[in-house]
């Protein structure tokens, strides 16, 4: 797909019109060109596996990393979110829900941690002493998404009976509901103004809410199966969204115009992360991989292969320079460079 505006021009050469990767039993999408000489074991792009933090006993489905960079959460399906230090590996708090956790995040002031999952609540915790902060109740079926708003003043969750609700993180009201999806939501982020809400779901759509009354709702269409997540750059021009499709498509925000699409996987992809500092987006997949793709160029710069099966949830650390990961066999990964 060729790109127009002046804009667009940061982002128009990566080499998006390459096909040279093998057929896979993903269809229908245009793959990235991967140089065939580079292996995934040289591909490592300087990044390698630091630590690994085994305690969980199921899957970890969702990773996050404080904005403070101390902190590592992970949630899993063994009812507990665990709280690590980033630097030591140790286990600071286990907190424990009724059932499977399905999404957590991070406030932006890095002093509470939301976390969601099967037991239809939204739970806030104070991280670092581990004090059960405030339980929200409103959703109907599980909650699979979590998000804060840039100024942490409010929390968006979303899940399998189909809405989003907008809670007030001061006393934990419940002061908005938004619909139009008509499947479960994945996945949920905001964009770095607090304007625009956007929201995937197992309906193959994207969705934009316009939160400050300053553009249009807009329903974004091309996936061919479930958006499992969506992610906005740190400058606030690119929405990336992910699907069972195996592929990965940049939208504009302001307009909703795709500006491209490639096939990012073999298999579908679970997670996309922008760093930062906007310099690169990292892809986790069914595949046993993460992989780091540089935004400028469009390039594959780096495939880090996971032992542990399936990996749901890749997110950056402050610096740029440090990354994790969690594993269908419930172990959490730290890749640094």
């Amino acid at each position: 797909m060729s790109v127009s505006s002046a804009s667009d021009l940061r982002y128009s050469r990566a080499p998006w019109h390459h096909q040279t990767t093998p057929a896979s039993p993903c269809h229908g999408s245009r793959p990235m060109h991967i140089d065939p000489s580079q292996q995934p074991a040289k591909l490592s792009g300087g990044w390698s596996c630091q630590h690994t933090f085994a305690d969980h006993t199921s899957w970890v489905r969702s990773v996050a990393i404080s904005a403070n960079g101390r902190f590592v959460a992970s949630g899993s399906g063994d009812k507990t979110v665990r709280v690590w230090s980033l630097q030591t590996g140790q286990v600071l708090q286990v907190l424990r829900h009724e059932s499977w956790v399905r999404a957590i995040a991070f406030s932006p002031d890095s002093d509470s941690l939301a976390s969601v999952g099967n037991d239809n609540r939204v739970r806030l915790w104070q991280p670092q002493t581990g004090r059960l902060q405030a339980v929200m109740d409103g959703h109907t079926d599980w909650v699979r998404a979590v998000t804060f708003s840039p100024d942490g003043r409010y929390l968006f969750t979303a899940g399998q009976d189909n809405s989003i609700r907008m809670w007030q993180v001061a006393d934990g009201q419940s002061l908005r509901r938004f619909n139009g999806h008509n499947h479960w939501i994945r996945t949920l982020a905001i964009s770095p103004d607090s304007g625009t809400l956007i929201s995937g779901s197992q309906d193959h759509s994207v969705r934009f809410y316009r939160l400050n009354g300053k553009g249009q709702d807009m329903v974004l269409e091309g996936h061919t199966a479930e958006v499992l997540s969506v992610a906005a750059s740190p400058n606030g021009w690119l929405v990336a969204s992910s699907s069972a499709d195996c592929t990965v498509r940049f939208w504009k925000l302001n307009s909703g115009r795709q500006i491209t699409e490639f096939k990012a996987h073999p298999a579908p992809v679970n997670c996309v992360s922008f760093s930062p500092d906007g310099k690169l987006l990292a892809t986790a997949s069914n595949d046993k991989t993460v992989r780091l793709w540089h935004i400028d160029s469009g390039k594959l710069i780096g495939v880090l292969q996971d032992d542990g099966g399936w990996v749901w949830s890749v997110a950056f650390a402050p610096d740029s320079r440090t990354l994790a990961s969690g594993n269908w066999q419930g172990a959490v990964k730290i890749w640094s460079r």
